[in-house]
């Protein structure tokens, strides 16, 4: 057999406890070059099909979830391709025995474990939901680095929810699963279906094993779902899966249920015969907005609201009023909006004479100096630009960025993180126009809003003992994972103890 007629098989979408189908399809090749390049760990077996539950199955169930990714993001993220790590993200086959996966900015870790009631071998590399849904939190580290570890309930959730719809947008992505969720629906978006429903057989697991409010039925989560947003700090720290808690696996379905009625809005206003092709369209649509406004929504504790109010303009932009429209409405219904009418992003500037020589980019100093003059002041900030580019703005375009400065914390209910730092940004857009004159601006300021709920989210993480205790021989994050410490504080170059993040996971144990 010539190795171009070589052929695997996997799942498309989730295994569903075995019931989905196994299809053939061709190896990935060059995963490692190019935009987004990616790395299955261990031996590559050779390509053919193999029995599901084998080491070989698994590894190329991996590699083919992953190829899915990497072709959708390099067609509509190819910059910057290369992740936190590096040029080739690694990802592990078989971490150790837990029902979970994690990215821990090192390399995405899936398990296996027992379900209890059925028995059976359940391995999270085997659900391209998973595998998806981890690339997923490496894309949005890729892009918006400053959210890692932005210690605010909403950028936390927001994580979780960017990772489920990367899963949705590479399901959907492939014309046979955009079919059979119509099928599934009789044409209607937006009733719950085989793509909605994300990590169907993990879910089974979680609740066979730690009890039927775990997870809710059917899936781990749905996107088809009827959550609004309600303030995290007003919610309590966990609760059955039915109900909202202030918990990044559980709020995050706020914005994936908001993103999922975006999605119908615009497959609903499609005239396309062709439905499912219309769905995928839809899809990639939808993705395309909420990649656009996670690039620039400025961190903090509004953060759903931002990014809520940054999708609209980027579809007004775009679009125009005509899809505008519908999807300010669907995230005010969310009530991720206060109005439906959301006014332009930047305002006239008062004091537009930051100005470019003709044919020249402003210099630097002029720049800075104008930045921090709109900022205000605060010892000990570091400015920083978006995509930590040179401070060297396209003329006609707008220049974004922030400025991180420590927020002290005291106090026993900080537990570990007693008189450590987080890091809080204050956030900047400045128009210019072609001539190279600043013709509007926009300031976030970090406030006490801000800070109150920085405060809060640490003492939830370590409410619920997610915060590693202080330790002087340093921690691999799967030491910290087996612990249950997603953070730990850590003692840095200049000198400061700040409070960092070590994984992201698919979901933690209850």
């Amino acid at each position: 057999m010539k190795e171009t007629d070589a052929r695997i098989r996997v799942y498309l979408n989730d295994p569903e406890g075995r019931g989905d189908r196994l299809v053939d399809v061709a190896p990935p090749e060059k995963t490692e070059s190019g935009p987004w390049g990616f790395r299955v760990e261990g031996k590559m077996p050779e390509p053919r099909a193999y029995a599901p539950d084998t080491s070989e199955f698994l590894h190329w169930q991996i590699a083919s979830a992953l190829d899915r990714g990497k072709r959708l993001w390099t067609r509509n993220l190819p910059a910057p391709g290369t992740w936190i790590p590096g040029p080739v993200l690694p990802a592990v086959a078989v971490a150790g025995t837990d029902l979970n996966a994690y990215y821990d900015r090192k390399a995405l870790r899936f398990f296996r474990d027992i379900d209890a009631k059925t028995k059976a071998v359940v391995q999270s590399g085997d659900s391209p939901d998973i595998v998806t849904h981890e690339q997923g939190h490496a894309i949005l580290d890729a892009i918006r680095p400053d959210l890692w570890d932005a210690p605010h309930f909403e950028v936390a959730a927001f994580h979780e929810a960017f990772g489920d719809l990367a899963a949705i947008a590479v399901a959907l992505a492939e014309p046979v699963l955009a079919e059979r969720a119509l099928s599934e629906t009789k044409d209607d978006a937006a009733r719950s279906n085989l793509v909605s429903r994300l990590a169907e057989e993990l879910g089974e697991a979680v609740r066979d094993n730690y009890g039927p409010d775990a997870a809710p039925p059917g899936a781990l989560r749905d996107a088809v779902n009827t959550f609004a947003y309600a303030d995290p700090k007003a919610l309590p720290d966990d609760a059955p899966a039915r109900s909202l808690s202030a918990e990044p696996h559980s709020f995050c379905r706020v914005i994936t249920g908001a993103c999922w009625d975006m999605l119908v809005a615009i497959f609903r206003a499609s005239r396309d015969p062709n439905r499912p092709a219309a769905l995928a369209r839809a899809c990639e649509r939808m993705s395309a907005l909420a990649v656009a406004a996670a690039q620039t929504a400025p961190s903090g504790a509004d953060f759903f609201g931002r990014f809520a109010r940054r999708v609209v303009r980027e579809a007004r932009a775009d679009d125009g009023a005509e899809l505008a429209a519908p999807l300010a409405q669907a995230l005010f219904a969310r009530k991720l909006l206060a109005s439906p009418d959301v006014p332009p992003e930047l305002a006239p500037d008062e004091d537009p004479t930051v100005t470019a020589p003709p044919g020249e980019s402003l210099p630097t100093p002029t720049l800075v100096r104008a930045i921090e003059a709109r900022l205000g002041p605060a010892p000990g900030g570091v400015l920083l630009l978006a995509g930590n580019r040179a401070i060297a703005p396209e003329r006609g375009r707008v220049l974004r960025g922030r400025r991180r400065r420590d927020l002290f914390l005291h106090g026993a209910e900080y537990g570990p993180a007693d008189g450590a730092a987080v890091e809080i940004s204050d956030a900047f857009a400045l128009g210019f126009t072609e001539a190279g004159t600043l013709s509007a601006s926009r300031v976030h300021n970090a406030g006490e809003d801000d800070a109150d709920d920085a405060r809060a989210f640490v003492r939830f993480l370590a409410r619920r003992g997610r915060i590693a205790p202080a330790t002087s021989a340093p921690r691999t994050s799967a030491e910290l994972a087996r612990a249950g410490h997603t953070h730990e504080v850590v003692l840095e170059e200049d000198g400061v103890r700040r409070l960092r993040r070590a994984w992201i996971a698919r979901k933690e144990t209850p």
